[in-house]
């Protein structure tokens, strides 16, 4: 089994290495036992199913330890791309947009790394003139998630332009679509969505785990659990014990309950672009 730079002990920053924990995977299955005569395929076939995991945790809120918002600015367009290279640039495509926003600059400059961060906002972006009104604070006004293509389809005129109320988004492949309704203005407003962080899915045996410190033991207990049939056991009650605890430990540190929603037929008044299928309406 490789050994970190610090004789097995974490890197302060990044963590242990992959074949650290794939080794001590192993273990619990009692190959390579004490790091000796590790099977180098079983270090190779953990080093797939580590990525193959993260890959399903990247799909499930309460495993992602990270939400991040992303932008771009309104170009008239009633697509936007979500996704490698597109107007949403990330790594990959998220399954979900959680949330979204749209930005009203009124003569604010863009942002320039996401939201919620110092380097967006300067004081000036919050002067106001002798009359009390501002000149250049960016208002952000919240866009309700349309649920499904079915009810995007119902909209009678998809090319409606004006304030934005809605948004859309469809999980295609390679890159998502975001669809803004109605369609805002090019370069008055900024999109924004919020979306899981991506989780590392193309590690070799030499990487480091850049996850927090509670990912380590879940990561080693579900990859003894995932690798046991290929050495032809099942996954002892110990290891199964185990995997649900280290689980549990993560759905706890990163859970997040949003403000209760209700259906928005009960309050119709509140939303000007109400049709019947809209779900969630805030209180």
């Amino acid at each position: 089994m490789s050994e970190t730079s610090n004789g097995g002990t974490p890197n302060a920053t990044s963590g242990y290495l992959v074949s650290d924990l794939v080794g001590l995977a192993l273990e619990q299955l009692g190959v390579g036992v004490g790091g000796q005569n590790t099977d180098p395929q079983g270090l190779a076939s953990g080093v797939m199913h580590l990525n193959m995991m993260l890959a399903q945790w990247q799909r499930k809120r309460w495993l992602v330890p990270n939400l991040v918002d992303k932008f771009c600015l309104s170009t008239g367009a009633s697509v936007y791309a979500v996704g490698p290279g597109g107007d949403f640039d990330m790594p990959v495509r998220p399954a979900q947009v959680l949330s979204a926003y749209a930005r009203l600059l009124t003569g604010a400059q863009p942002s320039h790394d996401g939201d919620f961060s110092g380097v967006d906002f300067n004081s000036s972006d919050f002067d106001t003139s002798s009359d009390g009104l501002s000149t250049g604070n960016p208002v952000d006004y919240p866009l309700m998630a349309i649920p499904s293509y079915e009810d995007y389809a119902s909209l009678g005129l998809k090319g409606l332009k004006m304030w934005p109320n809605c948004f859309f988004y469809n999980p295609a492949f390679p890159a998502g679509e975001l669809r803004p309704w109605p369609i805002p203005p090019a370069q008055v407003w900024e999109l924004h969505i919020i979306v899981a962080e991506c989780l590392p899915t193309t590690l070799k045996a030499m990487d480091a785990i850049n996850l927090p410190p509670e990912y380590w033991d879940a990561i080693m207990w579900i990859l003894a659990a995932r690798m046991a049939p290929s050495y032809g056991q099942e996954a002892s009650a110990t290891v199964a014990t185990m995997a649900r605890g280290a689980l549990a430990t993560i759905r706890s540190a990163n859970v997040q309950i949003p403000t209760l929603g209700m259906p928005a037929i009960l309050t119709p008044i509140n939303n000007p672009f109400y049709w019947p299928g809209l779900e969630i309406q805030k209180l």
